[in-house]
């Protein structure tokens, strides 16, 4: 596999040299979004915050009719210190989202991807009128499938093929250094990660997605590993008229070593299992109801295990160059721990420009 994506590498970097590329055209997008945002429970807060994102788009044509773009985002780290020479000071803005698209017309696409393309569908159920649940702040502790976002990584996309179906294949390695400056160099004890997905729309109004991932080659063999990091995740969407319901399930099997013994306090796999419910009331105004469940497992059937149960309804409204979104959500064994509960509830208002 790593030849098939070894030559992939090379073919771009081999058609970058034999066609002259048409001068492109570079368009600037953005958001700016003011939350003000209530926690109650364990992690109780209530905090004004303003957040951004400025997104760069470079595109162009080759001779040969193959297109091309660059996309960057710029937004504000949480990480870091004023201080730190390595990360840059909570609140900079950073180079995050970074990939070079390489559309081939028939043949599909092939894409270089630092921090984004991730391909996992863990999220493919959800309808949520403002943001999913797990991205809101709150830190609600459930342990999802491993991204190929995490990595940077070489990508291939399908055409569209028949009944709506798209492919897609990524192949990443651990980002250590910066991988944002072309200097990134692989670490001694990095991974490497494999990563497929799947979307078909066998019917009108009909969607099922599907994902699965592998670690390979955990730390060059520096540690005897007895499960390498795999999992998955598969959704089904489907919209009639004003109503999308959805329905999904994710799994993930941890990393063990063989220092770790079979015991009590080793996790077997997580399991995710989530349904969500929209509704477009007009033009301006949706609604919407998801659920979510996270399961843990150990490897022994009498350790005590306690889910997270995580509920929400939003709403959001349309003002024209500026969207009102409110979203209460309640939480119950955060993290895993029996009678770690807590609630949110978060008032945005987002303009995008």
């Amino acid at each position: 596999m790593k030849t098939i994506m070894k030559t992939l590498f090379v073919s771009i970097a081999s058609l970058s040299l034999m066609f002259s590329v048409n001068a492109g055209e570079l368009a600037v997008s953005g958001s700016a979004k003011a939350t003000y945002h209530i926690t109650h429970g364990d992690q109780s807060d209530n905090t004004i915050g303003i957040t951004n994102e400025i997104n760069f788009k470079a595109s162009g044509e080759m001779d040969n009719g193959y297109a091309w773009s660059y996309n960057m985002a710029l937004d504000p780290t949480t990480a870091g210190t004023a201080s730190s020479t390595t990360t840059p000071a909570a609140g900079s803005a950073l180079n995050d989202d970074t990939s070079i698209t390489l559309t081939m017309n028939d043949l599909g696409t092939a894409k270089i991807c630092v921090s984004t393309c991730g391909n996992s569908k863990e999220y493919a159920f959800d309808q949520s009128a403002y943001t999913s649940m797990t991205d809101t702040g709150l830190s609600e502790g459930i342990n999802y499938p491993i991204s190929a976002s995490s990595y940077s990584s070489l990508q291939y996309h399908t055409p569209e093929l028949p009944f709506g179906t798209t492919a897609s294949y990524a192949y990443g390695q651990t980002k250590v250094g910066d991988g944002q400056s072309g200097n990134a160099q692989a670490g001694s004890n990095g991974d490497n990660i494999s990563a497929y997905s799947l979307v078909t729309k066998p019917v009108d109004g009909l969607t099922l997605s599907a994902s699965y991932f592998e670690i390979e080659d955990y730390d060059d063999g520096l540690t005897n590993e007895t499960q390498l990091d795999e999992g998955g995740a598969y959704g089904i969407e489907y919209a009639i008229a004003n109503f999308t319901v959805g329905y999904g399930k994710s799994y993930r099997a941890p990393t063990t070593t063989a220092a770790v013994s079979a015991g009590a306090s080793t996790v077997e796999f997580y399991e995710n299992t989530g349904m969500s419910i929209g509704f477009a009331v007009n033009d301006e105004l949706s609604v919407s109801y998801t659920t979510e469940t996270g399961e843990r497992n150990f490897q022994t059937s009498t350790t005590a295990t306690y889910d997270i149960d995580m509920n929400s309804i939003q709403a959001a409204y349309s003002l024209g160059g500026a969207t009102l979104s409110v979203a209460r959500a309640d939480y119950d064994n955060v993290s895993y721990v029996n009678g770690s509960d807590a609630s949110e509830t978060i008032i945005a208002l987002n303009f995008a420009f």
